[in-house]
């Protein structure tokens, strides 16, 4: 019944429904579907193997408490990632131990419109290893935009709503994100 097969799309649908009413077995599915993808997601995002195991688990944690009030008809993977990467900030916090602010302050900011198919630098040019030190040396906030863009393949749109963000806030992130990281690739 829970295959590969289905679309994805459907594939949540049904598995959602099944697991808000109860179904412990859907809800395995869906951890067993997105686990890997969201391990990876916290990895690149905290660089420890350790950390990431712990909040992939958290994320799936707070996802059953309230699985009952997930909307089957909405994109549960942007949910799941809103969740996983809340999950990823809050420990970010913790890990400061202090106040750290991860939102893009909106008073500051001058709202540039960019549009999702142009590119200002090329970053599938840059070479593997230098792209993932440099990943290592930008801020968080900037590190979850250009992953939940390039590498899992979210819209602006998505994105905006995975971080409780107005789109073009999204857009200035995306925009200074790589602008960070072509400043720390050397």
């Amino acid at each position: 019944m829970y295959n590969d097969v289905m679309p994805e799309q459907e594939f949540d649908k049904n598995l959602l429904i099944e697991a808000s009413q109860g179904n412990l077995k859907a809800f395995d599915a869906l951890i067993t579907f997105y686990q890997k993808a969201i391990y990876n997601h916290m990895y690149r995002l905290v660089n420890s193997a350790d950390e990431a195991s712990d909040l992939t688990q958290d994320t799936f944690v707070k996802l059953f408490k309230i699985r009952d009030r997930i909307n089957s008809e909405a994109n549960f993977r942007s949910y799941l990632y809103k969740i996983a990467t809340n999950t990823a900030f809050d420990w970010f916090k913790k890990k400061k131990s202090r106040k750290e602010d991860l939102i893009i302050d909106d008073e500051n900011i001058n709202f540039e419109t960019i549009e999702a198919n142009q590119s200002y630098y090329k970053l599938e040019e840059l070479d593997r290893v230098g792209l993932d030190l440099a990943l290592s040396k930008i801020k968080p906030k900037y590190k979850n935009l250009l992953l939940l863009y390039y590498k899992q393949g979210f819209t602006y749109e998505e994105i905006a709503h995975i971080n409780n963000q107005p789109l073009n806030t999204i857009k200035t992130g995306i925009y200074r994100a790589k602008k960070e990281l072509l400043e720390n690739f050397n």
